[in-house]
Order: structure tokens, then sequence, then C-alpha cells
């Protein structure tokens, strides 16, 4: 059996091949796909089951063939004890009858040596007896001796029968194994591809959703005045005036959680924040509805030039496909946001270069 398994377990090596997917598939087709795999590892491992059973069973026979074998075999030495018993009584009877040096048959030596024709018949008649339990002793032994070489002979052959039946049941088991190990591979496979294709499939969604976004606010930038900055020499210069009381309070919010990771998606205490999360609840606690994403609060808010950004504007940032960050603007070319190092004041110096515009709340 172990060898059987040991020579599966080479086959599968050589013979696992990658699950084939094609690129047109979507992530439920190959759910659907790794789910008709799966039925089929558990249909096998079922069918092992059951085979395993069988095996089982064919091994109580053999134990049981096994016993009678060792049973047969004391009854052959019980009986060639019992032939050489009858071997001595021939023996012994022999030579009763005749003596060492005589060559003569000793049941010859019998007739010839009665005295009368009475004696002869008595001798006759006592020879006969004595052949014909000498010719009884030697049928009975090789009456035993057929019997028992039968009996060997049967179950010689019930032996060789099912060491046929359990290297059939072996191989089968074996091929059976193989084939689902197999699957499972396939199976196991097709988990990681249907991990990466949902991925694939959620930023496609992402990029289809921010070029829409993008489109609309191409339309928006071409009905709205565009952003302005005054130039010093080339920088860009920002206000610094003094924001409304609402922004002041949103702002020191949002000073409560500088250090907080960074949670993409997060809007909350609880969860953490990402960019757009972090305005919203800020403004929020300072009585400012304000929608989700910052794409959506680039919307909600009104357009000014960078010189006329004050404390509380909104700043909006993009990295070539829609508004994806925002902060708040705190005055002197800096800002409050949540970013992959979290909660942080900094300069807008390195951010420039993504640079949309600001938004005043209405």
């Amino acid at each position: 059996m172990v060898l059987a398994l040991a020579l599966a377990g080479g086959l599968l090596f050589n013979t696992v091949q990658p699950t084939e997917v094609h690129a047109e598939e979507t992530s439920q087709q190959m759910i659907e796909k790794k789910a008709k795999i799966d039925a089929e590892v558990k249909k096998l491992q079922e069918e092992l089951t059951k085979l395993q059973q069988e095996i089982d069973e064919k091994v109580k026979v053999f134990n049981q063939v096994q016993a009678d074998i060792k049973e047969v075999d004391a009854s052959i030495a019980e009986t060639e004890k019992r032939i050489e018993q009858r071997s001595a009584i021939l023996s012994e009877r022999m030579a009763a009858y005749q003596a060492q040096d005589n060559t003569v048959g000793v049941y010859l030596s019998v007739v010839l040596e009665a005295k009368s024709f009475a004696d002869l018949m008595d001798r006759v008649v006592a020879v006969k007896t004595l052949m014909d339990a000498d010719q009884e002793l030697v049928n009975q032994q090789e009456a035993d001796k057929a019997s028992l070489e039968q009996q060997k002979a049967t179950l010689d052959e019930k032996q060789k029968e099912l060491q046929k039946q359990f290297q059939e049941l072996q191989q089968k088991e074996s091929e059976m194994e193989v084939k689902k190990a197999e699957n499972e591979a396939k199976s196991l496979a097709l988990k990681a591809q249907i991990a990466t294709k949902q991925e694939e499939e959620r930023l496609e969604a992402e990029r289809k959703a921010a070029e829409e976004e993008a489109a609309r606010l191409r339309a928006l930038q071409a009905a709205t005045p565009a952003v302005h900055a005054s130039n010093n020499g080339g920088k860009i210069v920002f206000g610094s005036g003094a924001g409304t009381a609402s922004s002041g309070d949103a702002i020191s919010t949002a000073k409560q959680f500088l250090g907080r990771s960074y949670v993409w998606g997060g809007s909350n205490p609880s969860t953490g924040f990402d960019c757009s999360g972090l305005v919203q609840w800020s403004y929020k606690q300072a009585g400012v509805s304000l929608p989700r994403t910052a794409s959506q609060q680039y919307l909600a808010t009104q357009r000014i030039s960078a010189n006329e950004a004050r404390v509380g504007d909104l700043v909006f940032f993009s990295y070539g496909s829609g508004v994806a960050h925002v902060g708040i603007y705190l005055g002197n070319n800096t800002m409050i946001d949540a970013q992959n190092k979290g909660v942080v004041v900094e300069s807008l110096d390195w951010w420039n270069q993504y640079l949309v515009g600001f938004g005043r709340i209405q």
C-alpha cells in the first residue's frame, strides 16, 4: 500500500497541470468552475472512503485465509505425526514375523511354517487380516495426504486471488488519489486566480468610475472660471486669510486625530479616516454637511483662486484621473490631511505638482 501511494505521489508531481483560465472569463465563471472541481473532489473522496471500506473487508478475508492456512499446517503436522506412528507400527509388525537375517517375505514365511491344513487356513486368514489392516493404514495415509494437499492448494489459490484483488484495489485507489490531488491543486490555483481576477475587476470598475468622474470634472471646469494663482517668480502664492467660525471648529476637530493611521474608506473615529472621511467628519462636528468623496466635495464647493484661499477652505489634488485627494487649508502654504503617513499637518510644496485647486464651503 505504501509503495503504491508513493508511486502515485511520484506520478502526481509529473502529471499535475496548471488550471487553464481563459482571459475572457469573469470571476463568477471562474467561481462556478471551481465549484464543479470541488464537487468532483468531494465525489472522489466519497469513492475513496467506500474503496477503503472494501479494502478493509478484503483484509478481514485475507486474515481469515491466513488463519486457515495455519490451521491446515497444524493438521499437516499432526497427520505426518500419525503417519510416522503408523509406519512404526508396520515396522514392528514386520519385525515380529520375520527375523532380521531372513530374506523370505514375512507373510510367505508364516504360510510355509503351517503344520496342518487347518493351521494353514488359520495362518492365511491371519495373514489376510494383517495385509488388509496394513493396506487400510496405507490407504488412510494416502487419503489424508491427498486431502491436506487439496486443502493447501485451495488455500493457495484463494491467497493468490486475494493478492490479485489487493493489487487491483490498490491500483484503483492510487489512481483516484492522484486524480483527487490533481483536482485539489486545480481548485487551489483557481482560488488564487479568482482573487486576482476579482481585484482586476475592482480596479477596472474604479478606473471606469474615475474616468466618468474626470469627464464630469472636465465638463464642470469648462463651464466655470479656471483656478487662478498669483505668480511670484514662478512660485505659487497662497492666501492666508482667517477662516469662519465653523472652519475653525472643523480644524480643531481634525487636529484631535493627528497621528491616527490612514484607513481607506474610513469616515469616523471608530474606523479611522481617509482624506475625504476626515474632512467630512471634521466639518460635520462643526455643523456643516459635506458629501463623502473628494471628487464630490470638489463639486460641492465654490471655486476660488490660490491667492484667495483662506484658513478652512478645502484644497484638492489629482493624480491624473479625477480629484483623488483633499485636505483642509491652514494658511501659510500648509494643510491638515489624511494620507499614507496618517493624519498630518504638512506643507503644500510637494503637493503642488498634483494641485487641482481650492474650494470654499458655501
